[in-house]
């Protein structure tokens, strides 16, 4: 008799093991300072898809920690974090998105924090890293 394989649950469990994988690499090279290609920090998609529904139900300061953690690495603008939260289904504005990390920034809330002109990170990637806020009440400048 011989012993019948169910394909679908083994390529299921495959694909959440490459799935893992590819999230704990890209956030690695996050931290290491490497996009996925290996030079710099890559523009390119995310290793885990971003769905429709990804973001549903968090607030901006969730969803964007939520969003850097698939990317595994520091968003190069503001844009592309309020473009990503989009793409998951946050109805957001890049002004409004702008807005409530600076704001986060400034008071220490939140686990988003501003790491050079533009650049957005997770705190945890930068540990005992000041926040960066604008030096003398001006507004900063994406």
């Amino acid at each position: 008799m011989a012993d019948t394989v169910d394909y679908r649950a083994v390529l299921a469990d495959l694909k959440a093991r490459k799935a893992a994988l590819d999230q704990a690499i890209a956030a690695i090279e996050g931290l290491a300072g490497e996009g996925p290609s290996g030079i710099g920090s890559s523009v390119e998609g995310p290793s885990v898809p971003i769905h429709a529904d990804t973001f549903v139900g968090l607030n901006i300061t969730e969803a964007a920690a939520k969003y850097l953690r698939i990317m595994g690495r520091p968003a190069r603008t503001t844009e592309q974090v309020a473009d990503g939260l989009v793409r998951g289904g946050l109805n957001v504005t890049q002004a409004s998105v702008s807005s409530i990390l600076r704001k986060n920034n400034r008071t220490g809330e939140g686990e988003v924090i501003k790491v050079g002109r533009g650049l957005w990170g997770l705190q945890e990637w930068y540990p005992g890293r000041p926040r960066r806020s604008n030096r003398q009440g001006s507004e900063e400048t994406e």
